[in-house]
């Protein structure tokens, strides 16, 4: 009884992080302002589908982004890639391959893209010079081991690069060293109902419903390999003044990628003989490239809730809030044979509330 109480306990106080909303917050503005927003766009069709949840989910693609910890609970070598283009000619992508090496030991690497097809270009004197494609890369490989049979711990490194697509390499960024650790904890099936005396009928049958299995994550991103721990980088500027090579000329300005706190839960249960999983994240991003600031004007928060129901055998509906924005997934399984099943995943967007519909974005899975 003291176990489950203290896995309860656990667990509640995990979601009450993930919903609550903080009193103090940079506004988002200043949050916009900084590089790092090809991670804070998260990563995967499915987990898009469902509010861009993926950090307590395992099977999560890539794992080496979402949370390496994941890595030793996968039980099979599993190979993803998906694709999205959104309005404005936004385009986005990722591949993954992942799959534990030991009873205890996972491994995963993955490619996420976001980039823009065309962008209008102009130079100093406003006249047209075509279309710029600028495109972002961030590379991940990542680690896990199990500590116990619920429990894991994990580690990634980020490769990064991006480039503006304007002469002379204006706006090219090149990083490597970027480091992401992660936390894991499923708890075994846990009867809520079990917590409360016989004599409280109608509570013990509430508690009955909400019983199932429950898992908890924390992950830290963009730490950096130096006293700060800053993950800092130097990006090429021009200062305006052609160069031989038809671009512009100039120096290098610094930047950082903004330290990200994640905690993430996820619920579990079979209900009318169909799983149905409620998941929820809340995210603080900080601002300044110290270790740590208690000053609430350099951080900035965000939240994103996610829901997956089984409407069939292999077939799911998915909805989600990622950040104020609605998303809606389906996903089908096709059984290629006893051993194979290869997942398509299809997700919808809805940026600025309900007013930019972004409906391309598939997805598929497989496992070796």
């Amino acid at each position: 009884m003291k176990s489950r109480s203290s896995a309860l306990y656990g667990v509640l106080g995990t979601l009450y992080c993930v919903f609550s909303v903080p009193s103090f917050a940079a506004s988002p503005e200043v949050l916009g302002g900084h590089e790092g927003w090809l991670d804070r766009m998260g990563a995967g069709v499915r987990e898009l589908g469902r509010g861009n949840t993926g950090t307590a989910l395992e099977g999560a693609s890539p794992a080496a982004y979402w949370n390496p910890a994941l890595l030793p609970f996968i039980r099979k070598t599993e190979g993803a890639l998906g694709a999205d283009v959104r309005s404005q000619d936004r385009n986005g992508g990722f591949v993954s391959l992942q799959g534990r090496v030991a009873s205890n030991l996972g491994l995963g690497g993955g490619v996420i893209n976001r980039g823009d097809l065309n962008v209008q270009a102009y130079d100093k004197d406003e006249n047209d010079i075509g279309f710029a494609r600028p495109q972002a890369f961030a590379t991940y490989f990542g680690v896990g081991m199990r500590t116990s049979r619920r429990n894991a711990l994990g580690a990634s490194l980020l490769v990064y690069t991006s480039q503006l697509d304007l002469g002379g390499g204006t706006g090219k960024v090149n990083f490597v060293g970027g480091i992401n650790l992660g936390w894991y904890r499923r708890y075994d099936s846990l009867n809520a109902a079990n917590l409360f005396p016989e004599s409280w009928t109608s509570t013990r049958a509430v508690a009955d419903f909400f019983s199932g299995s429950f898992s908890s994550a924390v992950v830290v991103r963009n730490l950096g390999l130096n006293p700060r721990l800053s993950a800092e980088f130097d990006q090429s500027v021009s200062d305006g003044q052609p160069d031989p090579f038809g671009g512009f000329g100039g120096g290098t300005s610094s930047d950082f990628f903004p330290k990200t706190l994640v905690i993430a839960g996820e619920w579990r249960k079979n209900l009318w003989d169909r799983n149905f999983t409620l998941s929820g994240e809340f995210m603080d991003y900080q601002l300044k490239p110290q270790i740590f600031t208690p000053n609430p004007a350099f951080h900035a928060q965000a939240a994103r809730v996610g829901v997956e129901c089984e409407l069939a055998e292999r077939t799911y509906l998915r909805a989600g809030m990622d950040r104020l924005n609605p998303t809606i997934g389906l996903g089908y399984g096709y059984r290629v044979n006893r051993r194979r099943v290869i997942t398509f995943d299809y997700a919808l967007t809805m940026e600025r509330g309900i007013m930019t519909f972004n409906p391309y974005a598939f997805g598929i899975k497989t496992e070796f």
